[in-house]
């Protein structure tokens, strides 16, 4: 873990001081309240498992960019979005879309095994709308049950009904 000379200079309770300023100020104001490094507060992020989390593009435009990158090139994509490759690649490994370099063909998607693609943030409500279509498909099959016993009891009543009928004509 880096120099050994330097691994230990900063206590733990430091370390997680600074990170806890660090979260609602700027690098700048961390820097120069602590005196101490930019990549001291980098590494020390890393290592308490901290993420600032500064991305300035919304989940709906890196959908746009990884969809619109299905049906054209990386050097494409990249200049109309004036994105790097590398955060394309990014973009569509975080949100589960699949890797056109490696050789597969989107559009022979059927042949392919399925697979599943990794959770993330955006799609947590549909675990929640999950739980609640599949109560209501149990609802619609006790209406439909019911409605099938309903259905066989006017049948059978029919039946009673024209049994008596043919009986009254002989």
């Amino acid at each position: 873990m880096g120099n050994s000379k330097y691994s230990n200079r900063y206590s733990n309770e430091f370390k997680a001081q600074v990170i806890e300023f660090y979260k609602t100020h700027t690098v700048s104001d961390t820097v120069s309240k602590f005196n101490i490094g930019r990549k001291s507060i980098a590494n020390w992020c890393i290592e308490l498992g901290f993420s600032k989390g500064c991305s300035k593009f919304k989940s709906d435009f890196k959908h746009e960019v990884c969809q619109y990158y299905d049906n054209h090139t990386w050097f494409e994509t990249c200049e109309k979005f004036a994105i790097s490759s590398s955060t394309l690649c990014q973009w569509r490994r975080e949100l589960g879309y699949r890797n056109k370099s490696l050789g597969y063909n989107l559009y022979m998607e059927g042949l392919q095994p399925t697979v599943q693609k990794r959770e993330r943030r955006d799609f947590v409500m549909t675990k929640m709308e999950n739980g609640d279509l599949k109560g209501q498909i149990v609802e619609l099959q006790k209406v439909v049950n019911d409605m099938s016993l309903d259905n066989q009891w006017l049948k059978d009543k029919l039946t009673r009904i024209a049994d008596a009928i043919k009986t009254m004509e002989v």
